[in-house]
């Protein structure tokens, strides 16, 4: 074999050996998204399951309040077991799969993940304002619906002031359900606003620890159920999230 046909076998071989290791890194960077994205999506029933047992056990609760905390408590824990399953088929952030053709009440939905929050925003002391309408029904998986609605109202009260103010608002228009949160943080500056629904982007203003994923999850079951989600100014003085889906 003579030297030009060994440069090229050489420089062939490195090249495989390149396509390999971009291939291996790869694989790991998937590997961490995902396992990034479980711990995240775990978290938030696993701290609302806590939040109310310790309540139950720590705190003098009527009855009728003790009942109802508990109740609040299996719900998460059931959702957390649909969550669980349903993370061994089909990543939350792959929308490969096609769209969801589930259809759900937006209004429960909102609901039921403010009974799930309450122990994180009385931690913080802040007031929620909601606006809804009686129902609103969406062509997005009831669960689905909570994991976005969830990051959204989490973010809002950790990224806002403390002893602050959220507000959530719900509508239907043109086709679509509206689903406004709202706080009275320091906001998102119009540079950022499209990169903060990048995996494991985390806006500049925040002064508080975070995985970077949520905002993607929220973007990924948006465009799922044929919608979308962007941010712009609070008249709280914060950011403004706006969660737009499909009508059901």
């Amino acid at each position: 074999m003579d030297s030009a046909t060994s440069s090229r076998a050489a420089e062939s071989a490195a090249s495989l050996d390149d396509l390999a290791h971009r291939i291996a890194q790869l694989l790991a960077d998937q590997r961490r998204t995902i396992l990034a994205t479980v711990g995240h999506e775990l978290r938030t029933p696993l701290t609302s399951i806590r939040g109310y047992l310790e309540t139950v056990l720590e705190d003098d609760l009527d009855p009728a309040t003790a009942r109802r905390f508990l109740e609040t408590a299996r719900r998460e824990a059931l959702r957390l077991g649909r969550l669980v399953d349903g993370m061994m088929g089909v990543s939350l952030l792959d929308l490969s799969t096609g769209a969801d053709r589930s259809v759900c009440n937006v209004v429960e939905q909102i609901r039921a993940t403010l009974d799930m929050l309450s122990p994180t925003a009385a931690a913080r002391q802040v007031t929620i304002r909601t606006s809804f309408p009686h129902a609103a029904h969406a062509n997005v998986d009831g669960d689905a619906c909570v994991h976005a609605v969830a990051n959204l109202i989490e973010n809002a009260i950790k990224h806002g002031e403390e002893h602050g103010t959220v507000e959530i608002s719900c509508r239907r228009a043109d086709g679509y359900v509206w689903i406004a949160v709202e706080d009275d943080g320091s906001g998102i500056p119009p540079g950022a606003r499209e990169a903060i629904f990048g995996i494991g982007v985390r806006g500049a203003a925040t002064r508080r620890k975070g995985s970077g994923i949520g905002l993607a999850v929220v973007k990924a079951i948006a465009e799922r159920a044929g919608g979308d989600v962007w941010v712009e100014t609070s008249n709280l003085g914060g950011a403004r999230f706006v969660l737009r889906l499909p009508e059901g």
